[in-house]
């Protein structure tokens, strides 16, 4: 029963090498892998198995076998293995090599291609510039240039920007200075050859600058004139409109200054103070209420300078 055990697991041994063998061998056509394959039959198989330990003396049973088996078997692993790895790389190597490769047979051909059209497109895309599709034409241009990349595309490319940015300058006078200089920037950039362009760009930049100057003096101006206004409008009474120091003025000199009423007070200012005509009620001599009105000029702090009744 033990011997039958005993054989029984060595052919078990001798279809689980086959197997595997067959395999590994499928992919790799290993002459290594053959030979350890065969080995391992061998070693298992009980017709052959026999023959050995009688040719060599060998011993091949109990434990002796186990070891037999399990290194030769490995050794069919590990071959196997290793060698297949190594085919299935080079196989994705040659794949991906193939692919390029016809990938750029592809492009060599489109561009074969365009080459035998281009003159017909260069021409029809012209011709769609020319009589203003200009979207149309770019559309052309950016349909060829995905496949076929090319510098006289690029160069039609820049033309319709120059027409489309000249567009927008047909009414120019109508256009503010800061976006017709922007607009010219971009032409003398996509045209750098033109002696036009770069002359506007020169002129419009100059004339920003000076319109910047004079807006800038002017802002300054408003800024003073405004803060002299104030500082004249401090010298009056802001709910009669009389004018302070003159009031006081006039009061000093008055006959009675408890009758004084303060009507109306012009003024014009002269730069260096202010010219001052005051409207006033007040008693004369005889006692009655008289209006007198009386000028004056002061200087910038209010004070007064000449009076006339």
């Amino acid at each position: 029963m033990k011997a039958f055990f005993f054989k029984f697991l060595g052919w078990v041994g001798v279809l689980v090498f086959l197997l595997f063998g067959i395999l590994y061998y499928a992919i790799t056509y290993s002459v290594v892998l053959f030979f350890v394959t065969v080995a391992g039959m061998l070693v298992c198989a009980p017709p052959s198995r026999r023959w050995i330990i009688e040719r060599t003396g060998l011993n091949l049973y109990g434990r002796a076998m186990g070891i037999a088996f399990v290194v030769l078997f490995i050794a069919q692993a590990w071959v196997g293995i290793s060698e297949n790895v190594e085919v299935l790389l080079a196989r994705d190597a040659r794949q991906e090599r193939d692919k390029v490769q016809a990938l750029a047979k592809a492009r060599a051909d489109e561009h074969a291609r365009f080459l035998a059209a281009k003159p017909a497109i260069l021409a029809d895309i012209a011709a769609r510039r020319d009589r203003g599709a200009l979207t149309e034409a770019l559309a052309l241009i950016d349909k060829h240039a995905a496949r076929t990349p090319d510098p006289d595309l690029d160069k039609l490319r820049v033309s319709i920007d120059v027409v489309d940015t000249e567009a927008g300058l047909k009414d120019e006078e109508g256009i503010p200075l800061r976006q017709r200089l922007a607009l010219y920037k971009r032409l003398a950039t996509l045209d750098p050859s033109s002696a036009r362009y770069a002359a506007r760009v020169a002129t419009l930049d100059a004339e920003l600058k000076e319109t910047g100057a004079r807006e800038q003096a002017e802002t300054g101006r408003a800024s003073a004139a405004n803060g002299r206004e104030a500082m004249l409008a401090r010298q009056f009474d802001q709910r009669s409109g009389a004018h302070l120091k003159l009031q006081a003025e006039i009061k000093r000199v008055m006959i009675n200054p408890a009758s004084y009423e303060h009507v109306e007070t012009t003024f014009l200012d002269t730069g260096r103070g202010m010219s001052l005509r005051s409207t006033i009620r007040s008693k004369n001599a005889a006692g009655e209420m008289a209006e007198n009105i009386i000028a004056a000029t002061v200087d910038d702090s209010g004070n007064v300078l000449t009076i006339t009744d």
